[in-house]
C-alpha cells in the first residue's frame, strides 16, 4: 500500500471516529446543559443541514484549489471548534461551535474523491471504496468502548479527544500527504447545492439509482439514529445496554463489509440482481420489525437488515459513478454526500410523535422503502434479471 493512500485511509479513520464518538453523548448532554432530549435530537438536523450546505462547496473548492489544501483547512478548523466546545457551558455557544465544526467535518467527500483520484482502474476503484466503507463500519464496533471510558471521566471529555485526534490529523497532512487531484481547472464555484443536485436527478441513465438511493437511506435514517431511544422506550433497556448491543449489531455489519461485500455479495450476484436483493428484503425486514414484537425476534431480524444495509451505499455508488462521465464523478461524490445529509432532515421531526404515540418507527421505513422497490423495476427489467 502506498504512503499517500495509507494517509488517506488514516484521516478517513480519525474523522468517522470524532463524529460518532459523540453520539452516545447526547443523553448526558441534555442533562449537562438542563435542555429536553427533544431539543437536542435537532443536533442531528443541523448536522444534516451543514453537511448539506458544505459537501458540495468544500468538494468544488477542492477541485479549484488542491484538495491538500482544502482538507488542511477543514482539519484545523475541526480542532478549533473541538477545543473551544470543550472550554463553553452554555448551549447556544456550544451549538455555534457544534456547527462550524460540522461545515469543516465533512471533509469526508473530499477524501473519498482523493481515494478515487489515487484509482486507476474500475476494479482498483471499488476495491479502494470498499476498504474505507469496511474501516468506516469497523469503528462502529469500536467507539462504545471509548463511549465508556470517556464519559466516565466527563461529559465533554470525548470533544477534547476530538481536538487531539484533529491536532493530530492536521499535523499528518501538512507534512506527509501529497496532492492527488493532478486536473486542477479554473471554474466558477457554484454555491446552490440544489442546481448540482437537479442537474443530475435529470440523467437518464442515473437519476433513477439517485431517487431509489435516497428512499432506502430516508428509510434506514427513521431508525438508526435514535435505536437506543426506541429500545429504551419499548423494551425498557438502559442506554448502555441500547449501545452495546448495537455494537454486537455492528459486528455483523463489519463482517460484511470486511469479507462477505466481495467473497459472496459481488462474487455470487450481479449489480442488478443486488439492487432487487436489497430492496424486497430491506422491505420485508422493516415490515416484520414494524409487526413483531418480542425482544430476541427484534435483534434476530435486526441483524438480517444489519446484512443487507452494509451493502446498500457501495452498490449503488459503484453503479452511480460508473454510469457518470470521468471529469463528472468528482461532483457526483458531492451530490451523493449531499443527499446522504438529506436523508437526515425528516426524522427529528418525525420521531418525537411516532415514540411518544406507541407507533413503530419502522412503519414509516417499510412505507418508503416500498417506492424505492417500484423504482428499480424501472431500472432493471425482471426478464432481463432472469436472463443473467
Amino acid at each position: 500500500m502506498n504512503k499517500n493512500k495509507l494517509i488517506i485511509i488514516l484521516v478517513w479513520f480519525l474523522d468517522i471516529l470524532s463524529i460518532w464518538i459523540i453520539i452516545p453523548t447526547l443523553p448526558d448532554l441534555a442533562k449537562y446543559y438542563w435542555v429536553s432530549a427533544h431539543l437536542i435530537s435537532y443536533w442531528i438536523t443541523i448536522y444534516a443541514l451543514c453537511s448539506f450546505l458544505s459537501a458540495p462547496i468544500l468538494g468544488q473548492l477542492s477541485d479549484v484549489f488542491w484538495r491538500k489544501k482544502i482538507l488542511s483547512i477543514c482539519v484545523a478548523g475541526s480542532f478549533l471548534s473541538s477545543l473551544l466546545i470543550a472550554l463553553v457551558w452554555l448551549y447556544p455557544v456550544f451549538l455555534i461551535w457544534r456547527i462550524i465544526n460540522w461545515l469543516t467535518w465533512w471533509n469526508i467527500s473530499i477524501l473519498q474523491a482523493m481515494i478515487s483520484d489515487i484509482s486507476k482502474t474500475k476494479e482498483e476503484r471499488q476495491v479502494n471504496l470498499w476498504l474505507i466503507w469496511m474501516l468506516f463500519w469497523a469503528w462502529f464496533i469500536i467507539w462504545p468502548l471509548f463511549w465508556a471510558m470517556l464519559l466516565h471521566f466527563w461529559i465533554l471529555a470525548p470533544y477534547w479527544f476530538m481536538a487531539i485526534l484533529s491536532f493530530v490529523e492536521t499535523i499528518v497532512l501538512i507534512v506527509f500527504l501529497k496532492e492527488t487531484n493532478e486536473h486542477i481547472t479554473p471554474k466558477k464555484i457554484k454555491y446552490n447545492p440544489f442546481g448540482q443536485i437537479f442537474k443530475y436527478l435529470k440523467m437518464p441513465k442515473i437519476n433513477l439509482y439517485i431517487y431509489s438511493l435516497l428512499i432506502i437511506l430516508i428509510s434506514f435514517s427513521f431508525y438508526q439514529w435514535i435505536l437506543p431511544l426506541y429500545l429504551n422506550k419499548v423494551y425498557w433497556l438502559s442506554w448502555s445496554s441500547s449501545w452495546y448491543i448495537l455494537a454486537w449489531i455492528w459486528v455483523v455489519f463489519f463482517i460484511n463489509q470486511a469479507f462477505l461485500l466481495r467473497k459472496f455479495w459481488l462474487k455470487r450476484f450481479s449489480l442488478n440482481t443486488l439492487l432487487y436483493i436489497i430492496n424486497i428484503w430491506v422491505f420485508l425486514l422493516f415490515l416484520a420489525l414494524w409487526l413483531i414484537k418480542p425482544l430476541p425476534y427484534f435483534l434476530f431480524l435486526f441483524v438480517f437488515l444489519a446484512s443487507i444495509q452494509i451493502i446498500v451505499n457501495p452498490v449503488y455508488q459503484w453503479e452511480i459513478i460508473e454510469n457518470t462521465e470521468h471529469h463528472s464523478r468528482w461532483e457526483i461524490i458531492w451530490v451523493l454526500s449531499s443527499l446522504q445529509a438529506i436523508s437526515m432532515f425528516i426524522w427529528p421531526f418525525l420521531w418525537w410523535i411516532f415514540i411518544d404515540k406507541n407507533i413503530s418507527i419502522f412503519m414509516l421505513s417499510t412505507f418508503f422503502v416500498s417506492f424505492s422497490f417500484f423504482i428499480v423495476l424501472k431500472i432493471v427489467n425482471p426478464k432481463k434479471l432472469i436472463a443473467e
